[in-house]
């Protein structure tokens, strides 16, 4: 079912239209209706084999924020969030009552495997802007509409290639690509580009592995390639389970194992450390959340006030909504939907203390401004940076 949430950011901006509304008829220069909450949507999987509730609520952790330092000029910013619960009619559903029954002037913290799919013609057709915490499928890169702040998982994984050949020196590089619908094409396409960018060339490519069956078969045709370092897609469990099955055949300090940000967890390196299969490198999108870098103090603080979990995930839920925040700050007038999109049409970049390069928007046609990684490495100690920033053309 699809749920409907209205908190305690919903609860400030009422509180602040009763407050505006009551100057008014006392006589006070405000007008009521610009004391009205500025509403804004985010159309994720909170529930659902896929969840991602720390993102929608990382944004709302920063709207609530903002509105107790006084909002945008007075008035409240007010967080819509609808639950697809991972069914792209659900997602569909929930991006029209936001936009035809709520009035949000834009889109921020979402954070689905459906939602950009499901909304992206919608999203063009309505010219309303959408700043998803977490893009995942390539669909939302693809859109004028859609501009996710995370890397996504076909640059994450162009980025550990980069750092695999020209940071660790490895000549034979392997990618090993586990089933994931409607991905391995723009695998495929993007092992060609760092080939032509690097002048590396694969020995042994491999998209026979389905996700969640034993690796072991794609582990011993690494071997047998003669490759130095590997890099497969995962999530956790994935990623923990090949690693087992990586030590059980030996290999573990033979090759350089490296995997996607979605296995750049806590729990998975306490995990490694348990089995004794340490030494995996991963890709962090943002600056890596389990360092002490001075540009992580506001999205601690901000987090952990609002009791939203600590992870690379809500960190995008966080950095889309400070940049709408900032957009909106920036607009001379009537905040609508006409003004944000013009306004996002407008910016030319926003720098932000997570991202390694610069948000951008403008009147491109498609949108993937997070093109840089850090990449961090699973240790006894926990989880340690390795490299500075890896950026992509």
């Amino acid at each position: 079912m699809t749920s409907r949430t209205r908190s305690t950011t919903t609860l400030l901006a009422l509180a602040a239209t009763a407050a505006l509304t009551l100057a008014a008829c006392s006589g006070g220069d405000d007008d009521g209706a610009e004391g009205d909450p500025i509403r804004v949507g985010a159309v994720s999987s909170i529930t659902g084999p896929a969840p991602f509730p720390e993102v929608p609520a990382a944004a709302e952790a920063v709207f609530e924020r903002v509105n107790a330092e006084g909002g945008i000029d007075g008035r409240m910013i007010e967080l819509v969030s609808e639950d697809d619960g991972g069914d792209p009619a659900q997602a569909s559903q929930a991006a029209r009552r936001l936009v035809d029954e709520s009035g949000v002037v834009a889109f921020a913290g979402s954070a689905s495997l459906v939602e950009c799919s499901a909304n992206a013609a919608f999203y063009a057709q309505r010219d309303v802007v959408a700043i998803s915490g977490t893009g995942v499928e390539p669909s939302c890169f693809e859109s004028a509409n859609i501009a996710p702040v995370n890397n996504g998982t076909i640059r994450g994984y162009e980025a550990l290639l980069h750092f695999a050949s020209e940071d660790l020196g490895h000549d034979r590089v392997c990618p090993v690509i586990q089933e994931s619908a409607g991905l391995t094409e723009p695998y495929l396409e993007l092992i060609e580009r760092w080939e032509a960018d690097t002048g590396s060339e694969a020995p042994h490519v491999d998209t026979s592995v389905v996700l969640g069956d034993d690796p072991t078969p794609a582990i011993l045709a690494v071997r047998d390639a003669g490759c130095e370092a590997v890099v497969f897609n995962s999530n956790e469990p994935v990623a923990v389970a090949f690693m087992n099955a990586v030590d059980q055949q030996g290999l573990l300090d033979q090759i350089d194992w490296l995997t996607l940000t979605s296995a750049y967890s806590v729990s998975v390196q306490e995990s490694l450390a348990e089995q004794g299969t340490l030494g995996l490198y991963a890709n962090s999108e943002f600056l890596p959340y389990t360092g002490d870098a001075p540009g992580l103090e506001g999205w601690r603080t901000t987090l952990t006030d609002a009791d939203v979990p600590l992870t690379s995930l809500s960190m995008g839920g966080y950095v889309a909504a400070e940049v709408l925040v900032e957009v909106l700050e920036g607009i001379d007038g009537e905040i609508t939907n006409e003004s944000v999109t013009e306004a996002f049409r407008a910016l030319d970049e926003i720098e932000h203390p997570l991202m390694g390069m610069p948000f951008t928007f403008g009147d491109a046609t498609e949108h993937n401004p997070n093109r840089s990684s850090m990449m961090v490495q699973a240790t006894e100690e926990g989880w340690e940076t390795v490299s500075d920033w890896v950026r992509l053309p």
